[in-house]
């Protein structure tokens, strides 16, 4: 499906009702928005994994502008900024109302801005595997470096550090992104395969154009909502120790941080039953506010129309 928000039209899809029927009522469930990462990937990065929280929640997953089958706008809207506005807009657009929004990698960067430019939205913050949290560059080069030896290391430290020659993007490919996920994670191939990617995107972030990848403390302070972290012990990229800094600063709300040993880069994809016990305690604790026709309203005035 897609619905026109602001000066784009973004793709969604929908598991799960909102509504769920008991005896004589209509109860409301949790509705999870899912942020992929990339960033210039898509939502299919989530499936099949999340279709079984169905079962309690409703699950949206959405294509980010400049993303997978969204329209693709232009680079200078490609932002934090831009991304996270365009979150609150698609939510006002579908009466979307106390989210949980679920950032994967860049895509918790995503929730992270939306979570603190728009607080009276956002209900609660999951953030998997999340770019953002404070990381220098040799906190990441040191996991590289502990699963794959110094020639990994010399690899992501000419990619990372911004080296754009095919020699540097070849062996990143051999010798880095390899080491993303853990040994529990073996179809990455076929993820990728299936997923629509915007390399334009990822080559604008790579040069800075998305904005600051780590979080400010300022922008920290203003997130108020609950909050949980879950991190990869063997991620190189979005490092535990980056994201217990992270929960540091969030000194305006709770964050819970989980590290699941054996894991990298996607926690849900390599370690699904751990992570979603723990998405769905989460959640379990977050008041669920009901769709706009079922809450009570003002009289109207008459109108034969």
């Amino acid at each position: 499906m897609r619905v026109a928000v602001d000066d784009v039209s973004l793709y969604f899809d929908v598991e799960g009702c909102g509504l769920t029927a008991r005896g004589d009522e209509m109860l409301s469930r949790p509705t999870l928005l899912l942020l992929h990462g990339g960033p210039g990937a898509d939502h299919s990065l989530f499936k099949p994994e999340f279709s079984v929280l169905a079962d309690v929640a409703q699950v949206i997953y959405l294509d980010q502008r400049g993303s997978g089958r969204s329209d693709r706008s232009e680079p200078e809207m490609w932002t934090w900024t831009r991304w996270a506005d365009d979150v609150a807009a698609f939510c006002d657009v579908l009466d979307i109302r106390a989210p949980v929004l679920v950032g994967s990698s860049s895509g918790g960067r995503v929730a992270i801005e939306c979570a603190a430019r728009h607080p009276d939205l956002v209900a609660g913050l999951v953030l998997e595997s999340t770019l953002g949290a404070p990381t220098s560059l040799d906190e990441s080069l040191e996991v590289f470096e502990r699963r794959g030896g110094q020639v990994a290391r010399d690899a992501a430290a000419r990619y990372l550090g911004g080296d754009t020659s095919p020699a540097a993007a070849k062996a990143w490919a051999d010798h880095g992104l390899p080491l993303y996920a853990g040994a529990s994670d073996g179809d990455m191939a076929s993820r990728r395969a299936r997923a629509l990617i915007n390399d334009e995107v990822q080559a604008h972030f790579r040069a800075g154009g998305c904005g600051p990848a780590d979080v400010t403390t300022a922008l920290a302070t203003a997130i108020t909502c609950p909050t949980l972290i879950l991190a990869g012990e063997d991620d190189p990229v979005s490092p535990a120790t980056a994201a217990s800094r992270l929960a540091a600063i969030l000194t305006s709300t709770t964050a819970q941080v989980e590290v699941l040993a054996g894991v990298g880069h996607g926690v849900f994809r390599q370690a699904p039953q751990k992570a979603f016990e723990a998405l769905r305690t989460f959640v379990r604790d977050i008041p669920v506010t009901a769709p706009a026709g079922d809450r009570p309203q003002a009289a109207r005035p008459h109108s034969r129309f």
